[in-house]
């Protein structure tokens, strides 16, 4: 059995725990050290306590352990690794996967699993493009990566920024396959019509107008996203001609104040601005089926890599994306995507401009490409390994 160990129930991955649970049945366990991302959290990035509402235990085996010093997830000990020891006495694994080494909990079970020689896999989202850093940092976290993947037998890399990682601290291309990045298709079995309906009525319900080209932000309103330079981009553009736009900010947090008065000189110039505040994963569709054109504008301050952009890719938006975003390698180079220098707002309003002017003729434009990037691919990943098949990647 493979033992798969996370901090807490997260959105973007319990889908892939389904799957799997799907594919091979009763062949993995995940434990995860606390539940509080369903009983609710403080969220500092939205500027509120968050509860998904979605049920993220369900439909594959789980246990939660507890092990936690506090309500609130903050440094590395505030995950002990209490209830670890007794899961490797009463289970057999036959291997280990870890999504991170944050905690404290992280380290007891890879400590544990070297100690009783089960071979442990990694899928986690470091790569080394997402800060920048100095010298003697740079320096000390090669070889802690070094000392620590010295311990990995298997990896699946969630991007090409993610391998190239793995490659550099030493996991050699024959020990690594894909599994990457994914987030939950809501748009899998919805016919183009339906997304279309949704679309229109969501906009009619924010008072967006059909002719308006809506540019949409996804996310905290914090200073890593950088949402503000949407604002700095739009007002770039010629916004007096025929063409009109709306700026929709879907997501909370402590920028938000700032970002409204920003924006207040953008309606003088006929641009819609809207505000939506936090929107929960289950209403989150008609969001995206409103939106034309998606902007991840991020900062490099650990935008490893930018899921907001998978599930626009999904409905159908073109999308502009930041090159500290880790994603913009994967998807910058598709039609209806651009990629941008960070902080460049003359680029982004280009970019924005060129979207504008030539929108995908259908809506699931990308459907045949976005499938290397579902749920069901990172699954099968997983599967072909647990059964011993996997297909690493050797160039």
């Amino acid at each position: 059995m493979l033992g798969i160990f996370d901090s807490h129930p997260v959105q973007y991955r319990a889908p892939v725990y389904r799957e799997l649970q799907k594919l091979l049945p009763g062949a993995f366990h995940v434990f995860y050290a606390t539940d509080n991302s369903l009983t609710g959290r403080a969220d500092p990035g939205f500027g509120r306590e968050i509860a998904w509402d979605e049920n993220l235990l369900d439909g594959y085996p789980a246990t939660v352990l507890h092990s936690v010093n506090t309500r609130h997830l903050g440094g590395a000990l505030s995950l002990t690794g209490q209830g670890v020891t007794k899961i490797f006495e009463t289970h057999r694994f036959n291997a280990v996967l870890q999504t991170q080494w944050l905690y404290a909990y992280d380290y007891r079970v890879l400590w544990e699993a070297r100690r009783k020689s089960i071979p442990v896999w990694i899928r986690q989202e470091t790569q080394d493009e997402a800060f920048r850093r100095g010298g003697l940092k740079a320096a000390v976290r090669y070889l802690g990566y070094r000392v620590l993947y010295s311990q990995v037998a298997h990896a699946f890399a969630i991007g090409q920024l993610n391998r190239t990682h793995l490659l550099r601290h030493g996991i050699p291309a024959q020990k690594i396959s894909m599994s990457r990045y994914c987030a939950l298709d809501r748009f899998e079995a919805v016919e183009v019509t339906e997304i279309e309906r949704l679309g229109r009525s969501q906009r009619e319900l924010l008072g967006i107008q059909k002719e308006e080209v809506v540019i949409g932000f996804f996310g905290k309103l914090i200073p890593k996203k950088n949402p503000a330079l949407l604002i700095d981009a739009l007002k770039l553009l010629e916004l007096r001609g025929e063409r009109r736009y709306c700026l929709l900010f879907v997501g909370s947090g402590r920028l938000e104040a700032a970002l409204r008065e920003q924006a207040a000189p953008l309606a003088e110039d006929g641009v819609r601005v809207i505000f939506a505040g936090f929107v929960n994963q289950s209403s989150i569709t008609p969001f995206y089926a409103a939106t034309d054109i998606l902007v991840l504008p991020s900062k490099k301050m650990g935008e490893t890599w930018g899921l907001v952009v998978n599930e626009a890719l999904q409905a159908g938006c073109s999308a502009v994306i930041s090159n500290a975003a880790g994603c913009h390698v994967e998807f910058e180079g598709w039609p209806h995507c651009r990629g941008f220098q960070e902080g460049d707002a003359a680029k982004l309003a280009k970019s924005i401009l060129q979207l504008a002017d030539d929108p995908p003729k259908e809506r699931l434009w990308c459907r045949p490409q976005i499938e290397t990037y579902s749920v069901k691919a990172a699954a099968q990943s997983i599967a072909e390994m647990i059964v011993g098949t996997p297909k690493p990647i050797t160039n």
